[in-house]
This record gives C-alpha cells, structure tokens and sequence, in this order.
C-alpha cells in the first residue's frame, strides 16, 4: 500500500487535533449536567430531564467516530493526538496542576480530567494509530492460534488498566480534591501509568487478532446504557467496588467515558480491516500477492511461431548460378 502523502498526514492531524478537544469538551459538559441530574432525580426515574445532557454526549461521541476514521487514509492524526495523552497523565500523577486547570478553564471542562475521560480516550486513539501505521507495512495475517489468543488476551488487559486507571484515579486526583492534599503520591500515580500502558497494550493486540476489541466494546456499550435505563440494578453492584472506585467508575461511565471507549473499539475494528484489505490489494511488502515483478523486468520476446513438423530444406537444381562458390583457379596460384 502506498504510503499516504504529506496532505494527507496534515489534514488528517489537523482533523484529530481540532476535533477531539471539542468531543472531549462535549462528553464533559454533558457528563457533569448528567450526574447532577443523576442523582438529583433518581428516585422518580425521570430520564425526560436527561435529553439534553444525552445530546450533547451523542454529538461528542459522532465527533470520536469521525476522528478514527481519518485512519483510513493516515495514522498520523491518531498518533498525533495520542501524544496529547501527556497532558492528563502529568494531571493524574501531579495533582496540584488541577488547581491550575481550574484557573484558566471552565469547570464543566476540567471535571472530565478529574475521573480520566481525556486518559481513558486519547491513549486509546494513540495505540490505534500505531497499530494502523504497523498494519499498513505488514498486512499478513499471524495465524489462527494468535488471532483465538488475542480475543482473550485484549480483554484482559484492558480490564486490568481500567480497574488501575480507576484505582490510581480514586486514590490520586480524587483523593486531592476531596482532602485539599496535593502531594504527589507515588502509588497512585504508577498505577494511572501502568493502567494506561496495560490500555495501549490492549489495543496493540489487534496487530494479529483483528476482532480482540469486539467483546470488551459490547460490554462498554451495554454497561454504559444499563447505567441509565436501569440504574437501580447497576448502581449497586458499582457501589460494591472498593472505597473510592466506587465513585469514578460510575462518574466515568456517566461522562460517557465507556460509551467513547466502546464505539471507538467497532469504528477501529471496521477500519483496521478496511486498512488490511486495501494494504493486500495493493501489494504493500509482505502481502500475500503474486510477484510479478520477474515479469515486468523481463518480457517475454515475441518469437514467430515455429512450424510443425518442420517443412523439408527445399535446394535448387540445378544450382542456380551465384549460389554456388568460384571455382579455384587452375593453374593453383602462389599465396601471398
């Protein structure tokens, strides 16, 4: 597959850096309207007064579908804004620059950082773009046995950095703006860290088992609106997760932390493959493609076409004059 031109990776990039801060911004805004809304009519299940919240997350989920889909024509915009995952990581390990952040930006902004949705979100766009960049230069399949490993490798791993992501969270940011305790905490912050990188790794799978993120977006996507249609059956068993994490795993979940995550996993599965076909069919290094290279450098030279049998020498006779040598001259003359 040809490599995708300098355009193609700045219009890409810009697409990703410009739209991804406004989903973000969006999940955020409705995500806080939602829990206040939440909570505060919970007991007469009225979900008329969560349309508005709703849309607004509705729209900020349309924004990450467009931005992975960019990936069809190049992974520089993911990369690229798989690089700002930075900026909420610095956030989860030092939580003094929340104080900060509440400074210079609205709070309905800033109170995504505070339960990880930037985290959760930008790191997945990250690893997606390096799986798309690795794909497109080896699009051959790794075997059966790698592709049954991978639907349960992934799962496993991304549940295990979001159960570290959540924890890290609970014990770190949220723990700071509860007590007023900015101190960095080494224990929390690893595990934001290594919650994030077990994330990557989740994604990476991908790279040899296409379908890996199937399961786990179904089950994002089903706990998220579970969350909201029958709250009174999911609200207790959330609540049942240790002190702390039974805060932000809800509170993510309702910033559409989960929804993002879920919709995300299918709109990668359907370009990744969409990435592999178009990468084989082009005869990218490594495709299973006929070579014909052989034949282009070397042509086949067009010969006539033998006769068979072959036709009998046909000599004249008598010999036609000119056809046949002089005669050596008699008397034989000296040599020179």
């Amino acid at each position: 597959m040809h490599r995708s031109t300098l355009t193609t990776r700045l219009i890409t990039s810009v697409i990703a850096l410009v739209l991804t801060p406004i989903a973000l911004i969006l999940l955020s805004v409705g995500g806080q309207t939602m829990i206040l809304t939440f909570f505060a009519y919970a007991s007469d299940g009225d979900l008329a007064s969560l349309t508005g919240p709703v849309l607004l997350q509705i729209l900020g989920l349309a924004l990450l579908i467009l931005v992975v889909l960019t990936g069809v024509w190049s992974s520089a915009g993911l990369i690229a804004i798989g690089i700002l995952s930075i900026v909420p990581l610095i956030v989860a390990v030092f939580p003094v620059t929340l104080s900060w952040l509440y400074g210079i930006a609205p709070r309905e902004w800033v109170d995504g950082f505070v339960y990880g949705l930037p985290l959760v979100v930008l790191a997945a766009l990250g690893a997606m773009g390096l799986v798309l960049a690795l794909v497109r230069r080896d699009p051959r399949p790794k075997g059966a046995a790698l592709g049954v490993v991978g639907l349960i490798v992934a799962p496993l791993l991304l549940a295990a950095g979001a159960w570290s992501i959540t924890w890290g969270i609970a014990e770190g940011t949220l723990f700071a703006l509860q007590r007023f305790e900015f101190d960095v905490r080494p224990g929390p912050g690893f595990a934001v860290v290594a919650g994030a990188l077990l994330v990557i790794a989740g994604i990476t799978v991908t790279r040899w088992s296409r379908f890996a993120l199937v399961v786990p977006a179904l089950v994002l996507l089903v706990g998220s609106i579970l969350l909201v249609v029958a709250r009174d059956a999911v609200m207790p068993a959330l609540f049942e997760l240790p002190r702390g994490m039974n805060t932000v795993a809800p509170s993510l979940l309702l910033y559409g932390g989960g929804a993002a995550a879920g919709l995300i996993y299918l709109t990668f599965t359907a370009v990744l493959l969409r990435v592999v076909a178009h990468a084989r069919s082009a005869g990218a290094p490594g495709a299973t493609t006929p070579d014909t290279t052989v034949h282009a450098q070397y042509p086949h030279a067009q010969y006539p076409q033998a006769q068979y049998p072959p036709a009998p020498m046909q000599h004249p006779y008598p010999p036609v004059p000119g056809q046949q040598p002089p005669a050596a001259p008699y008397p034989p003359q000296p040599g020179p």
